[in-house]
């Protein structure tokens, strides 16, 4: 399908001829990789009388496993920042299938937020609900957006130099 049959015309492309960044996609990733932000937030502000990771996380065992699911959504960040004309046309086949760690990545952060919750005995968390929320709306973008779809279809043509 070409580009102008996706219903998305010359305005929804950048300078190489390419969809742009939709926002809700680095929105989506923001959402995602919230515990390494986080972990680099803290890591790079220690100071000793304020433990910040201990306001998110209740032990060092949350912490692990938020980071071992947001590691999933690495992946697609990487292909990401390599989708330029000077990559390899060959990642192009894998960048058409990156919404599928980006979708696991969610899930599993709603069922360990979920898992939380139950852990907590169902007592209302401010930072529980946000995130949870905030993962509903990622899951939803991710299977809904149409400019998604064609965002993950395109990538840029080699330069010819």
């Amino acid at each position: 399908m070409s580009k102008l049959q996706a219903g998305y015309g010359p305005e929804y492309w950048d300078k190489y001829g390419v969809y742009r960044t939709p926002v809700g996609f680095n929105l989506t990733l923001l959402v995602l990789l919230r515990p390494l932000f986080l972990w680099l937030v803290s890591a790079l502000t220690w100071r000793p009388d304020l433990d910040l990771m201990s306001l998110f996380f209740h032990s060092k065992q949350h912490f692990f496993v938020a980071v071992m699911i947001a590691s999933l959504a690495l992946i697609p960040t990487v292909l990401f920042s390599l989708r330029r004309p000077t990559s390899s046309p060959k990642l192009a086949r894998y960048w058409r299938h990156m919404r599928w760690p980006l979708l696991i990545a969610a899930s599993l952060d709603l069922a360990w937020l979920g898992m939380q919750i139950v852990q907590a005995h169902y007592q209302f968390s401010f930072y529980l609900a946000i995130q949870a929320v905030l993962v509903c709306w990622v899951i939803l973008y991710l299977l809904k957006s149409r400019y998604l779809t064609c965002f993950f279809g395109d990538w840029p043509e080699p330069e010819n130099n």
